[in-house]
């Protein structure tokens, strides 16, 4: 099995990992040593890159896994996010997701610099694997729900980016700190309302 450094760098855009379809974990190595130590790993980068999430192919890790959560300073950083406590997901599956969608600014660690308003359901329900390989299953609703779509996203390979379909809505991250500033209705009504950290029912 594949042992991470202890600080490996962030996987950046345009790297082949990032769009790759990642393979399950076999739940017998979940208790290894190095599986262990390569989960701690990926919770300590999160962590560091004040992440709300992240996933195994962002530190060079091709496998089935993520984690979820807000840690203090994110949340100091980012005060609008609900708390989301922290949690591995391996082998996560999508069981249902609702007809019903909502709207959010999205960033990700492994595309800095850029945000966009990005589509996705409003509610889901997911199963996996925790940390220990106890089978594990949770209904997650609003800003939650869009933390873990985001991540399941990276596992097959595709990046928020391509979730967007119009340029006007993707911007570079400094311009949300003028973003009451924007014109009137740019680039949705919505879009302009809605700061980072909460959800809109409407584009």
């Amino acid at each position: 099995m594949m042992r991470l450094s202890d600080s490996p760098d962030l996987v950046i855009m345009g790297d082949p990992l990032l769009f790759q379809q990642h393979q399950q974990v076999n739940v017998d190595d979940i208790l290894t040593e190095d599986f262990q130590y390569n989960l701690s790993t990926l919770r300590k980068k999160q962590i560091e890159a004040n992440g709300i999430g992240i996933a195994a192919p962002q530190i060079g890790w091709g496998v089935r896994v993520l984690c979820i959560g807000i840690s203090e300073e994110t949340k100091s950083r980012y005060p609008s996010v609900p708390d989301i406590p922290f949690s591995f997901w391996i082998n996560p599956q999508i069981i249902e997701v609702s007809n019903e969608t909502c709207w959010t600014w999205e960033g990700c660690l492994s595309v800095p610099g850029i945000r966009g308003w990005v589509n996705r359901p409003a509610n889901l329900k997911v199963r996996g694997f925790d940390d220990q390989g106890n089978i594990i299953e949770a209904t997650l609703d609003g800003f939650a729900a869009r933390v873990m779509l985001h991540e399941i996203d990276h596992l097959d390979g595709v990046l928020f980016p391509e979730r967007i379909d119009e340029t006007k809505l993707m911007v570079p991250n400094v311009s949300m700190e003028t973003q009451s500033c924007w014109p009137e209705n740019w680039p949705t009504k919505n879009a302009r309302m809605t700061l980072p950290g909460t959800i809109s029912a409407e584009r």
